[in-house]
């Protein structure tokens, strides 16, 4: 799993507090906290993604499933001229993270706990 769908998965939980309330349980708390931080101010790397994964396998431990979603078989486009399909999909306003999911019309933006700001209609990935 690449790290920027594994921060997706992070940055969903840091606006609940049940990653941080298991965190203090089971004492990772300082990871938690050194993975909040390096989010925040944009260090991403090997650190955050090893703090990342120690996290994802402490919930695994508590609650049976970690942080991170299922892989899932994805569908490739057979090579040739791209078409866009006109979907929308939220960004991360810090381009940090894989995003949040398809944007439905009406639909509120919602708001990137590391940055404190809405997400972003972009193009859907590719």
């Amino acid at each position: 799993m690449d790290l920027p769908t594994k921060i997706a998965a992070f940055c969903r939980e840091l606006g609940e507090g049940r990653l941080l309330e298991i965190s203090r349980r089971q004492q990772v708390e300082e990871v938690f906290r050194a993975a909040e931080e390096a989010l925040r101010s944009g260090r991403i790397g090997p650190e955050l993604e090893a703090d990342l994964d120690q996290l994802d396998q402490v919930v695994a431990q508590v609650e049976g499933l970690g942080l991170y979603p299922a892989p899932l078989r994805a569908y490739q486009p057979l090579p040739g001229p791209v078409r866009q399909t006109g979907a929308r999909w939220w960004t991360c306003p810090l381009v940090q993270c894989a995003g949040r999911g398809r944007v439905r019309p009406g639909q509120q933006a919602p708001t990137c706990a590391a940055a404190g700001r809405p997400l972003v209609a972009g193009p859907l990935p590719g």
